[in-house]
Order: structure tokens, then sequence, then C-alpha cells
């Protein structure tokens, strides 16, 4: 076995066991995951004033209002959306 793939097996390991005892994100984390997201996959296109009104219910603490909204745009694009935990 070649060390490219001892470590590529390493890694996968150590990232299913890590991914086991990983504790639910807060609905803040998420919804700035999303935003972050969203904000890279969109760099080269114009301003989405829904994305924008999103993003700030997050900075607002209306995590609810922003999560929806913004899985919604990023389901539209066929974003794949971040797991939560």
């Amino acid at each position: 076995m070649t060390i490219g793939r001892i470590l590529t097996l390493t890694g996968s390991v150590v990232l299913i066991s890590t991914a086991s005892f990983a504790q639910p994100m807060s609905d803040a984390d998420y919804c700035h995951q999303l935003s972050s997201l969203y904000r890279m996959f969109s760099r080269a296109q114009t301003a989405n004033a829904t994305a924008a009104a999103a993003m700030n219910e997050c900075d607002k603490g209306n995590f609810a209002v922003g999560i929806a909204r913004l899985e919604q745009i990023l389901n539209d694009r066929r974003i794949p959306l971040p797991p939560r935990g």
C-alpha cells in the first residue's frame, strides 16, 4: 500500500469518527454557514435582495426566517446544504 493510500484511509477514518461525536450546530452558526455558502457561490452574480434580507435576518437574530429563506435560495440553485451536525 502506498503512503498516499494510507494517508487517505487514515483521514477518512478520522473524519468519520469525528463526525459521530459532532454536536448539533446552533441556529446562529447554521444561519451564518448558509450565508457564507451563498456568498461563496454567488460572487460572480448580481446581488440578490432576498438573500441580502435573509442574511440580515440572521444578523438580527431571526434565525428561523433567515435559515428558511437561505435554504430555499440555495436549493433553487441546486447548491447542497451543509449538514447541521
